[in-house]
This record gives structure tokens, sequence and C-alpha cells, in this order.
């Protein structure tokens, strides 16, 4: 089996669909030796943020001289950019090893993982290979019956919570805080930047069951300041003043203060971080596809915000630098089985020109039908069927003091990235 093969093959394992359970990924972790029990972790879940943090994590512990692996989803355009060890993407041999070893198990005892269950087996094999000191794994979806929660975690996180993925996880925002709350483990610490009442007593009273100190933004913590270039983070005993980050948008430094709360608590369980690993971890932090900015006049930028709470945090952000007089034209292509009006509602407002478009994925919605969301009829709206097409389009228009933002789906920016780093399509299956 060659890499091509590998990924050919996990692919394909999508029409298996999704399956919230654990029973599938306890047997097959059993049939590898549960490798997960060989390294710490850190469980990272939460509606939106949770990468940025996990991502913010792992490059603090990596600049304070530990073996780190990172586990995320989904890629934007290699599948590779799921499991990376201090940085760096796993290899196509080690993809190919593992998937030829994970496969022969399943088979042989007749188990038919899902493509994340896979996945997540492959990332633990290859932490266990690896020899890493710490992995911080980011839950896929939802928490309590989530496949990553098979692990024992020395912290946990829930950055917040809001309406998403209600098709799997409840209708209402309790229900959603339910499963979130599922990663709450006897006796670990949570950090959480969770906000919202029903939420939030859902998250209090799971972590008084489980006798887990529950560490919350604005209350053992918070941070404040001129973000990202100099702020300040006060923490549960430590506090931080002058820092800086790359990752732009003020909900990231909420984000930051979760991942600088993760790395006070595990400096209190004995780990040697001083300040300046600290420091130089944040200012290396990468969080592609997240407000990333792609190139100056015009400026352009990728977000992946699918979802009211990052649709709304977008809006914010492209507000705070049209200063009233930059015009933005949005590019924008959502799946069909989002809340189309919500994402709309939050970024149409803020626009001056609309392009709709769609990435080449069946769960994307046709422009026509996202067109039918907008309820403004004083900006000019086009649609173009390819993505390359809509920002050829976008940058024919563009003055260079405008902005162009593509964003609406980690899909399409996966897909934009890909075009404008003349690199081809993106690797299959993003979810």
């Amino acid at each position: 089996m060659s890499y091509k093969d590998a990924i050919s093959y996990l692919y394909d394992l999508q029409w298996h669909g999704i399956k919230l359970e654990l029973s599938n990924i306890t047997r097959v972790m059993g049939l590898l030796g549960n490798p997960q029990s060989d390294f710490k972790t850190i469980h990272v879940g939460g509606t939106n943020g949770k990468g940025s943090t996990a991502s913010i994590i792992a490059s603090i512990l990596s600049s304070s001289g530990y073996r780190v692996g990172l586990y995320t989803s989904p890629h934007l355009i290699d599948f590779r950019e799921r499991i990376k060890v201090d940085g760096v993407d796993i290899g196509e041999k080690d993809v190919d090893e593992l998937t030829r070893k994970i496969r022969g198990l399943a088979e042989k005892a007749e188990l038919k993982p899902t493509f994340f269950e896979f996945t997540t087996a492959m990332a633990f094999c290859y932490f266990s290979r690896m020899k890493v000191d710490l992995a911080v794994i980011e839950v896929g979806m939802g928490g309590r019956l989530d496949a990553t929660n098979v692990i024992d975690p020395v912290v946990s996180v829930i950055t917040n919570v809001d309406l998403d993925h209600q098709e799997y996880l409840g209708p209402a925002i309790k229900d959603i805080a339910f499963e979130k709350a599922g990663i709450i483990k006897k006796g670990v610490p949570l950090v959480s930047a969770a906000d919202n009442k029903e939420a939030l007593s859902v998250i209090s009273d799971r972590c008084r069951e489980a006798g887990a100190m529950l560490y919350l933004y604005g209350r053992e913590f918070y941070s404040s300041g001129d973000y990202p270039d100099n702020f300040t983070y006060y923490g549960i005993r430590r506090r931080h003043p002058s820092l800086a980050s790359p990752l732009l948008g003020s909900h990231q430094m909420i984000n930051s203060s979760c991942a600088l709360a993760v790395i006070e608590l595990l400096a209190e369980k004995g780990m040697d971080i001083t300040d300046d690993n600290i420091r130089e971890g944040l200012r290396s932090a990468r969080w592609d596809g997240r407000l990333e900015v792609i190139q100056n006049e015009p400026l352009f930028i990728l977000d992946g915000a699918h979802n009211r709470s990052g649709a709304a945090a977008l809006a914010r952000y492209l507000m705070s630098i049209k200063n009233g007089k930059r015009r933005l034209i949005l590019i924008v292509g959502v799946m069909k089985d989002k809340d189309i009006g919500s994402i709309l509602d939050q970024l149409i407002p803020v626009s001056n020109e609309v392009i709709i478009t769609k990435a080449d994925y069946h769960r994307s919605a046709g422009a026509e039908l996202v067109k039918s969301f907008i309820k403004s009829g004083s900006i000019p709206i086009r649609m173009e069927e390819r993505i390359k097409d809509a920002i050829a389009l976008a940058r024919s228009i563009a003055g260079p003091d405008d902005i162009i933002c593509v964003t609406g789906s980690l899909f399409v920016v996966g897909e934009a990235k890909a075009c404008l780093s003349n690199i081809g399509p993106p690797s299959g299956i993003k979810g």
C-alpha cells in the first residue's frame, strides 16, 4: 500500500458516516495495546476556538523543550495536517504503515471504524511511536461520545458552548453543553471560557459531580490590554505582562488566556515552563485558515467561520479594520446542513459586495439557496460556481485599500488556500 492508496482507503471510510459512541474506538484501541496511555494528554473541546487553543498550548509546550503531539481536525489542504509532532506533519510513510496496521487488526476483528475513529487511532499510535511527552487532543464533535474521549487527560478545556451540529448534539444549548461536558473526568481540572448561563450551569454541575476544579475565564483568570501586540494575562496565580500573539481577532485573547491557564496548571504539576517559554510559544503559534492574512493591497483574509458565534467574531474583526472607510468584498460558501441564515446575518451587514460560491463537496449549499438567506437588497450580490473564479472576480473589482474575505466554511477556506498556493485541490474529506 502506498501513501496514495492509504489516503484513498481512509477517505472511503466516510461512507461509514459519523457515529457518536465509544464502543468501537475502545475496541480498536484495545487491539492496538491502548497507545493513548503511553503519554500525558490535554483534551480540548468547545464550539469555537478549540483548535486555536490547542495549537497555542502545543506551541508553548514545544518552546519549553517538551516533545509534543497535536491532533486537530479538519485539515485544510493535506490530511497530514491533522497529526503533528512539534509542529511537523506526520510523514507519508507513517500514514501508510499505520493505515495498514490498523486496517489489518480492525478487519480481523470484524470492526468497521469510521474515518474519524480510524484517524484518532492513527494519531495515538503515532504519538506513542514518536515518544511524545504530551499530546494536545482536540475534540472532533461534542465530547461525551467523541472518539477522542478514550483518553485520561491531565487537564481538560471547554472553550465555549454555542449552537452547532444540532442534528448530532441536540437542539438546545443545554443539550450541547451536556455533550461537551462529557470530557470532564474525575478529579481532572477544567479550564473554560463558557459564558452562556445555561451552558455554564451544566458544566459547573458536571464538575461538582466529578470532583473536578473549574477554572473560569473572567473569574479565576483573564486578560486585558492591546491585543495582539501588548496584552497582560492575569492568571490563577501568575501574571504575564506585555504578551504578543500572531493570531488575529479579539476572541483570540480569550483562547490565549485559556491556553495560558492550562500552562499554569501544568507548571503546578511540576512541568518546567518559564516566562520566556510562554512568550516564545505565543509568538510562534499558528492556526491557518482562521483570520489568516494571505496578502496586503488588497488585504486578503481567510477565515473558516461556519456557525453563528464564529461569524460574529469574524464580523467584529472586519468592522474593526474597516474603520468606516475600507470596502469589504465577501466571498462566502456554506454547507447546506449549517444554519446559513445565522451566519449571513452576522456577515452581510459589514459587507459592501458579496460573491457567493461553493466548495467542490457534496455537502455544499448551492448559490441560489445561500442567496435566499440574504435579507439586505442594498449591496451587489454575484455568484461564481467555482472558488477560483470567485477569487479572480474579487481581485478584479477590489482596489488596493479594499478587503477580500473568504469565509463560511473550512471546506471553502481550504479550497481557496490550495488555489492561492497553486498546489492543487485539498485532499479528500475534511470531516
